[in-house]
């Protein structure tokens, strides 16, 4: 499909997934009406809310459409339920508890617009992170793990953080696997796309501010534990080369027996939560073996490339623990051909 003519804007759909969002969604719903871009329509894809919040959304804003699903669907199926509705070209998914600056919507668009996007992203002001981790873009490491202050070029990210993003209709369909319901379904987005050959980048100039697990916190530690660990183990299962898994499973193993020992010891992820997750992976090879068949087979670009998005750093920590575990993980991913 060819883009709109020269001065021509394309229809845009935004679609917002509301958890019992009382507190953040009448601003948030108030600054996507207030963008000086047209033509949009707004989805809301509402998750059985109790605490009045969608009642006041129609209210307030009847220009809206509204799904109201009688139970909770998840992030992952409420913004794929909004997806299939929406009419526009080009699809934003916006979390519910941001305020988006007047650039947020023309800034994706001109991004999105440039050849071989895929996905785009927003510069996402989330409370309470300090100004030096926007001085550098982050990544992800090869557990699936967040890695900041990576990527010196501002445009580029890894993955497309799922407070805001844009894509074209054409190239993603729904975007999320509905099994993910929450946690790491923007970057099975980003790095499916990246297996087609698409670029994924931010535009700067598309500000949003982002208050943060504002609908996840009130979930039980192990249920936020299952989908963590689940799906960041799904995306790798999933994407990565047959021959990258093995030279990867080491890792695996020992992130496994870490992670197991901290949960003992009174870290912060639930042990139930974790054994949950890596059962959820044991009883469910069929359905693993499928999606990953799907995705292969349609693959255009090998690993080697993605690779070099990712970083081999284990921890993001500058104490002596960690640099000496990055060093090792850095020499073992050169010998294996991780690292060009």
């Amino acid at each position: 499909m060819m883009e709109p003519p020269a001065g021509v804007a394309a229809p845009v759909s935004v679609v917002i997934v509301n958890y019992n969002g009382a507190e953040v969604l009448e601003p948030c719903l108030h600054s996507v009406f207030a963008q000086p871009y047209r033509p949009i329509e707004v989805i809301l894809v509402d998750n059985a809310s109790t605490d009045g919040s969608v009642e006041a959304a129609m209210r307030l804003f009847p220009a809206v459409r509204f799904v109201r699903n009688e139970t909770n669907r998840g992030f992952a199926q409420g913004n794929n339920q909004g997806v299939a509705l929406a009419t526009g070209r080009y699809i934003a998914l916006l979390n519910n508890d941001t305020v988006v600056g007047p650039q947020w919507l023309p800034g994706l668009v001109a991004m999105l617009q440039r050849p071989g996007m895929g996905v785009v992203t927003s510069r996402v002001i989330t409370d309470g992170v300090p100004q030096e981790y926007y001085d550098m873009n982050g990544t992800i490491n090869y557990l699936g793990y967040n890695i900041m202050r990576y990527f010196p070029d501002l445009s580029r990210v890894f993955f497309a953080g799922g407070a805001s993003l844009m894509f074209r209709r054409e190239d993603v369909a729904l975007p999320f696997l509905e099994e993910y319901f929450l946690y790491h379904e923007d970057v099975f987005l980003s790095w499916r796309l990246r297996l087609l050959g698409y670029e994924v980048r931010m535009a700067q100039d598309s500000v949003v501010g982002h208050r943060g697990s504002v609908t996840t916190r009130r979930q039980p530690d192990r249920l936020v534990t299952f989908y963590q660990e689940r799906n960041r183990l799904l995306n790798a299962l999933l994407m990565y080369e047959g021959r990258t898994l093995a030279i990867l499973l080491p890792y695996f193993l020992a992130d496994a027996v870490a992670k197991l020992a901290m949960s003992v010891a009174g870290g912060r992820k639930s042990l139930a939560g974790i054994f949950a997750a890596y059962r959820w992976v044991a009883t469910h090879r069929e359905w693993i073996l499928r999606r990953r068949e799907e995705l292969q087979a349609v693959r255009k670009v090998p690993d080697r490339d993605i690779l070099r998005l990712m970083s081999s750093r284990i921890v993001d920590s500058p104490a002596v623990t960690a640099r000496m575990l990055n060093a090792m993980s850095r020499a073992y991913a050169r010998v294996t051909g991780l690292l060009p």
